[in-house]
């Protein structure tokens, strides 16, 4: 999820980017879908992307992507990927059965 700007007015997690911006992004850390999707990478409403020791899950049913579900298939290889991706475009990681945060 993107990183929440407490002086922000909005309500809810400020959005990350459009879809396509979001598979471009991920692009550039090795991360994208399999090129099974269709309407340019939607299938059945989501975008499911492959990175190192991950995969990358994401709702396409909307125009705005306001968070992506990551599940470490090999926490080695994903979770420094993870940081710098996190760092390098401000987003957050969350773990949902926590909730715990972790902010780069």
């Amino acid at each position: 999820m993107k990183t929440v700007d407490p002086s922000a007015d909005e309500e809810g997690m400020p959005p990350m980017g459009g879809v396509d911006d979001i598979v471009t992004v991920l692009a550039r850390f090795n991360t994208g879908p399999d090129g099974s999707g269709g309407g340019k990478h939607a299938q059945m409403g989501m975008v499911l992307m492959h990175g190192p020791g991950m995969v990358v899950e994401m709702s396409a049913m909307t125009d705005q992507v306001r968070q992506l579900m990551v599940t470490m298939t090999d926490e080695d290889f994903a979770f420094p990927v993870l940081q710098r991706m996190c760092r390098e475009n401000r987003w957050t990681l969350m773990d949902p059965e926590s909730g715990q945060r972790l902010r780069f």
